[in-house]
């Protein structure tokens, strides 16, 4: 069966088995890294949030070789497991006195999604851009929500980029706190407000690892534009660090101490992306250097 054929029977099935649904829908959805994917999205009456089911994956579990029936009833199982009963109001976006104190960042590739930057607010950092979005908590059921700024929300709050930044930073570490530990030894401890954790680290094997995330394991690779937090490690370690970007979601920090080279570095992280991470997930082929006594992370030594 050929993809639209697949995708036209999905939605003809899905109008029998939805009881009521006030509409479904499939669009087309530009993810990060320039991944341009099928969403189907199934509003049912009195609600307006519904999550979004990427048809392009159950596809490809269909070409390699789960039946048809098989695939629908997952697809249709998952809609079912993560659909929601409430709506979220989201008129306050419009007011800047509002939306601001939600404001936060993440880091995308330059280069790879350059098509989206042309109406993003963006500032270039190394081979990434940061980008912005508005933070929304929600309740267990419906998950957390985020917004994309676009151009035209400066041009609506009169806002520019320099600003937004400035208001992300005092955002994101009260928002989403730094989360580090070792690979081994999980050591979490969330922060209050700006301040960073006291952490006794054990001794270090041939190769130690941290990881590096925030509170909720989203966008968590953004933890290296907080504010003296690399630096605060570093100085823990009284070590610079090597920095591996294993995906948009978090980094790993090797301490520079360890008897390796940024090109060595560089080719694992490759290998990861090609084998283990999914292509809207990728942040970087490269790894990064951090330097204590400049207090700046470049691309090498």
């Amino acid at each position: 069966m050929q993809y639209m054929t697949f995708k036209e029977t999905i939605l003809r099935r899905l109008a029998d088995d939805i009881p009521n649904p006030k509409q479904i829908t499939v669009q087309s959805i530009c993810r990060n890294n320039g991944d341009v994917l099928d969403g189907l999205v199934i509003l049912e009456n009195g609600v307006n949030i519904a999550p979004t089911l990427y048809l392009n994956y159950y596809y490809r579990s269909y070409q390699r070789g789960a039946s048809f029936q098989k695939t629908y009833e997952q697809l249709l199982e998952h809609y079912r497991a993560n659909k929601t009963t409430k709506s979220i109001d989201v008129s306050f976006f419009t007011d800047f006195g509002k939306t601001g104190s939600r404001i936060v960042f993440k880091l995308i590739h330059y280069e790879k999604n350059k098509k989206l930057l042309q109406d993003t607010p963006h500032i270039p950092f190394l081979d990434l851009a940061i980008v912005f979005y508005c933070y929304i908590p929600m309740d267990s059921e419906i998950g957390n929500a985020t917004i994309l700024i676009r151009s035209s929300h400066l041009d609506l709050w009169n806002q520019n980029v320099d600003s937004l930044y400035a208001i992300a930073r005092e955002n994101a570490a009260r928002l989403l706190p730094p989360r580090f530990h070792n690979m081994n030894s999980l050591m979490e401890k969330m922060l209050p407000d700006r301040s960073y954790p006291t952490i006794t680290f054990p001794e270090d094997p041939l190769y130690p690892m941290y990881v590096l995330t925030n509170s909720q394991n989203m966008f968590g690779a953004s933890c290296l534009l907080y504010d003296d937090l690399i630096h605060s490690y570093a100085d823990r370690f009284h070590s610079d660090f090597y920095i591996l970007p294993s995906s948009i979601h978090e980094v790993i920090l090797i301490p520079a101490s360890c008897d390796s080279r940024m090109d060595d570095f560089s080719d694992i992280v490759r290998e990861v992306n090609e084998t283990q991470v999914a292509d809207e997930e990728i942040l970087s082929d490269h790894a990064y250097y951090y330097s204590r006594e400049q207090d700046r992370i470049t691309f090498t030594v």
